[in-house]
């Protein structure tokens, strides 16, 4: 490959990377492109460059996180271990992801890009529903999950679950995204394991806690 294509590559990158991480801790609206190029002590013409706007740079940034969420999302969903060591390890992951999101940013995504937030909640929405009947259906198998009808139980995790994630919801009740999902996803899976796959999640969640601030 070319050594300025892959360079190019680097800084683009670097940008996409710095700024994902300043909008999702800080917000966006009140983030100016001028003070991006200060603290990465790179031209606004740079940024420019890949970027033609800071509408475009959120997009970029809503779809690389998207991307990089459902690649892991699938790794474990298509992995090896039971029904339940997937549903710790999908629970440790999303946590770990949500632990640096700010209310600033969902309050900005709210008020200033709805659009964009209605295109994720949207595309969550499809990716749940497909996780869920590969989980669901390999739960049954393995006796770990009820035999309640699976559409219900999808209906049900999607509802409850993009319910709690609206940033007004959020806002108005002081819950983090993290704290929100944990809570609800733990609620949610108590109701369809089975008493074997409750006795198995206790245990994970015993290793989970370990890891990360739950």
């Amino acid at each position: 490959m070319d050594v300025s294509i892959t360079n190019q590559n680097k800084d683009r990158e670097r940008i996409l990377t710095f700024a994902t991480q300043k909008f999702h801790k800080e917000g966006f609206y009140k983030t100016s492109m001028d003070e991006i190029s200060r603290d990465l002590c790179v031209s606004k013409k740079t940024i420019y460059k890949y970027f033609p706007s800071k509408e475009n740079l959120l997009e970029e940034i809503c779809n690389y996180t998207t991307k990089e969420i459902y690649g892991a999302v699938e790794c474990i969903v298509d992995g090896d271990g039971n029904v339940v060591n997937k549903f710790v390890k999908l629970l440790s992951m999303y946590s770990n992801y949500t632990l640096n999101i700010s209310d600033k940013w969902l309050n900005d995504l709210k008020v200033h890009h709805p659009h964009i937030l209605k295109n994720i909640d949207e595309k969550r929405t499809e990716k749940i529903n497909s996780i869920l009947s590969k989980l669901i259906k390999q739960g049954k198998k393995e006796k770990l999950i009820e035999n309640f009808p699976t559409n219900i139980i999808i209906s049900i995790f999607i509802n409850s679950i993009s319910s709690v994630l609206q940033p007004e919801f959020l806002i108005n009740n002081n819950f983090t995204m993290q704290n929100a999902f944990k809570i609800t996803y733990e609620m949610l899976l108590s109701g369809i394991l089975t008493d074997s796959g409750k006795k198995i999640f206790n245990k994970e969640k015993k290793i989970l806690a370990k890891e990360i601030k739950l």
